[in-house]
């Protein structure tokens, strides 16, 4: 009788016990009968070369494997929102209709939720201010220089301002917290948080505190996502089976920094490809080489054994589909014509821009192209790959941030069939590990001019190599992924794909995370009523 009392007085937590002891052993059985799973698959050659490569992940990365892995599954589609706009008023709507029922209408709990709001309705406040005060920066850089400020300056702004504010945020809920604690100090809330609103205005606060609550929420959310997106986490190492030759590399044709629409620095993004094994890559970022040759400077600055290669992705969004190449050795910026700006770099339509790259010494391929018929011959949208063949392009990406089934399939063989390179890049824009790369042989591994590398390229003897980090064990519809749902369907699968220690990682955090749960349940428990008013006022 006592335990059912006790279960009675305390059911929220009782549930939450409950599920964390479910987990728990979902996890200690993961923990002994799981293994990690990572294929390695040449698209080039068609073959799983799964046996000559291995992924290891570092002491310090088990440590931190959580986070990492809500930064890998949230990725920067950002998509997932939809579940956060559909579900919320739901639940939302279920936690009011029980409170009006008298659920939750103990006075204690009634005290504890004003902090909450509290920082809800801060979070809302600096949140809408930075979004606002970036949106101004960019619709003022964009009215003077078009689509080429956009594609070129909104990504550092953005990352000051979400970082700036969750700093802010951080430190309100640190201050809130040593406020309820400390015995001197009291938290101060307005009264008017404790007082009833006047009958006929109750509907119109409740829909202002309802709309914040909703806004605010998911601006937290999405920060959230900036923030852990944006850290640089230990990544995976990549080891050949065979340690490689001195004319032996590992290469990226395809990778963005901050200076477009990657979440990483120039810096950071080296030091990233180093850690895990890579040799070099071209940097590629949407519309200008800045990226390009700030990486070339680190990596001089600091004498290290990386190789950069100058590029740049010419990204013409203006047209449907859209169509974006990376052209690769040429120490000058190219842009599509929706990007001119006076004083900017040349502005050149696709098949001038073939043209001039190819006139000037330098590559160009076509990243993550389509293989759908064209209306009016072939294959290939906007242009047909036969017209771009026809205009010069060196090749076509025929692996794309580990993708290398579907289209990819055709577009290889049309690159075998007419004599093009198959090339491949990560395409990698966050801080995931790392998914594409090349290994290559070099005749002359001293020579690592562009021109060298991509006449060895041509000849189509290299490995493009596809990284599945979680194979897939559940595929949802598209349709529900579109609305957000891959969030949970690469959870479930890197969960099934995880050694002890990941599983045992897990268990940790988890186990720190019911502890604090705990903790401040009991505290809440034990606080007098008079004592947490006290406070809150």
């Amino acid at each position: 009788m006592k335990i059912q009392s006790l279960i009675k007085k305390n059911k929220f937590f009782t549930i939450l016990s409950i599920a964390f002891l479910m987990w728990l052993v979902f996890l200690v059985i993961l923990s002994i009968f799981g293994q990690r799973t990572v294929i390695f698959y040449d698209a080039l050659g068609q073959v799983d070369v799964s046996s000559e490569y291995s992924s290891k992940l570092s002491l310090l990365r088990y440590f931190v494997e959580p986070f990492y892995v809500l930064a890998y599954i949230l990725e920067m589609e950002f998509t997932w929102m939809f579940l956060f706009l559909i579900f919320y008023p739901i639940l939302r709507g279920i936690y009011l209709y029980l409170k009006k029922r008298g659920m939750f209408s103990s006075d204690k709990y009634r005290y504890i939720t004003y902090p909450i709001a509290d920082i809800i309705y801060f979070s809302f406040k600096v949140l809408s201010l930075s979004i606002l005060t970036v949106g101004i920066y960019i619709l003022v850089g964009f009215i003077a220089q078009g689509y080429f400020f956009v594609s070129r300056y909104f990504m550092v702004p953005v990352q000051i301002a979400v970082h700036l504010s969750m700093i802010l945020i951080f430190i309100k809920i640190g201050y809130t917290i040593l406020k309820f604690f400390h015995p001197k100090l009291s938290l101060n809330l307005s009264r008017k948080l404790l007082n009833r609103k006047p009958k006929r205005k109750s509907k119109k606060q409740a829909i202002k505190r309802e709309t914040v609550y909703y806004i605010g929420i998911g601006v937290i959310l999405l920060s959230a996502n900036i923030v852990l997106i944006s850290t640089p986490f230990p990544t995976h190492e990549i080891i050949p089976a065979i340690p490689l030759e001195d004319d032996e590399f590992l290469f990226d044709f395809h990778v963005h920094t901050t200076f477009s629409d990657g979440w990483l620095t120039v810096e950071e993004r080296i030091d990233w490809y180093i850690k895990q094994g890579i040799s070099g890559a071209a940097f590629s970022d949407h519309d200008n080489i800045r990226g390009a040759t700030m990486a070339l400077k680190y990596v001089e600055d600091n004498n290290l054994d990386f190789v950069v290669l100058i590029a740049e992705e010419w990204t013409n969004n203006a047209i449907k589909p859209k169509l974006h190449m990376n052209y690769f050795g040429l120490a000058e910026e190219i842009v599509p014509l929706q990007s001119y700006t006076p004083g900017g770099p040349i502005a050149l339509n696709a098949s001038d821009t073939i043209s001039y790259v190819k006139a000037n010494g330098g590559y160009i391929t076509v990243n993550h192209y389509n293989y759908e018929p064209n209306p009016k011959s072939g294959f290939g949208a906007p242009y047909t790959l036969t017209q771009l063949r026809d205009w010069g392009v060196d090749g076509f990406e025929i692996v794309n941030g580990g993708s290398y089934l579907g289209k990819y399939l055709q577009i290889r063989q049309f690159c075998l069939d007419n004599n093009l390179t198959c090339i491949g890049g990560s395409d990698i824009h966050t801080n995931e590990d790392l998914n594409t790369f090349i290994k290559m042989r070099l005749d002359d591994p001293t020579n690592l001019t562009i021109t060298n590398i991509f006449e060895t390229l041509n000849k189509n003897t290299h490995q493009v190599i596809a990284i599945v980090l979680n194979p897939k064990v559940v595929d949802f519809p598209g349709d529900l992924n579109d609305f957000g749902f891959y969030v949970l369907e690469d959870f479930i699968n890197y969960i099934l794909n995880i050694n002890a220690y990941q599983a045992l990682s897990w268990i940790l955090w988890s186990t720190m995370g019911y502890i604090i749960i705990f903790l401040i349940y009991r505290k809440v428990k034990k606080t007098n009523l008079r004592f947490l008013k006290t406070k809150i006022i």
